[in-house]
């Protein structure tokens, strides 16, 4: 009976570490495996602006096809693709993300809808409340090829404001292609930025990210708010 007992237990601890082995090792394995292979994932960030008359208009760049007023309160939606069948990095808290700052403008109130966290900052690189913070961003530890991540915001106009100016942008970290950060000295993962930067100023690595955040390049767009 003890030798039965025996070989069960060694049985036992045999599945174990082949289910650790699978569920651990095989990741982390097939992570390594990865070589850079020159596609990158392609960020795209689109605004749903609330119209004062309960229509949406749809914000691509620096402009948009149509134009209206908004309310005193009203809904911002943020919409993030990856327009590539490059993925993100995996399981890096900042692997896709974006940014909006709204001058005239807080955030009352979120909904995530794919991303999985969000931070309210303060143009010195501090981190605050979203909630009454007129800077936002929000991440998600990972996005696959043509996917989106959304964000719902709901906006109060600040006493006194008749324009809110909107600046924002996102990113993408790719998963396996690498740039040379000449700031920090180290390799890193590329970064895909809507807009995109300029190839020779900044290049896509990271050597604003923390307290020069707000020297990346913005989108800006201007709306009208009703009296």
């Amino acid at each position: 009976m003890r030798l039965r007992f025996g070989k069960f237990v060694l049985l036992a601890m045999t599945i174990i570490m082949l289910y650790i082995l699978l569920v651990r090792g095989f990741p982390i394995l097939m992570e390594s495996l990865k070589r850079p292979d020159g596609i990158h994932p392609s960020p795209v960030v689109e605004l749903w602006v609330e119209c004062a008359d309960g229509s949406y208009m749809i914000v691509r760049g620096n402009g948009s096809r149509t134009s209206c007023a908004v309310k005193r309160a009203f809904q911002l939606v943020l919409i993030l693709f990856n327009n590539s069948s490059e993925p993100s990095i995996r399981d890096v808290e900042t692997a896709s993300g974006a940014m909006i700052l709204l001058e005239g403008g807080r955030v009352a109130g979120y909904e995530l809808m794919g991303f999985d966290s969000i931070i309210g900052v303060t143009e010195e690189g501090e981190l605050i409340d979203p909630i009454g913070s007129g800077i936002i961003e929000v991440f998600s530890r990972h996005v696959d090829g043509w996917a989106r991540k959304i964000v719902k915001l709901n906006i109060t106009v600040d006493e006194g404001v008749s324009v809110v100016q909107l600046r924002f942008r996102g990113w993408i970290i790719d998963e396996d292609d690498k740039v040379w950060n000449p700031v920090d000295k180290v390799r890193e993962h590329y970064y895909a930025r809507d807009p995109p930067e300029d190839p020779i100023e900044n290049p896509p690595d990271s050597r604003w990210t923390g307290r020069n955040f707000l020297k990346y390049k913005t989108y800006v767009f201007q709306v009208r708010v009703t009296q």
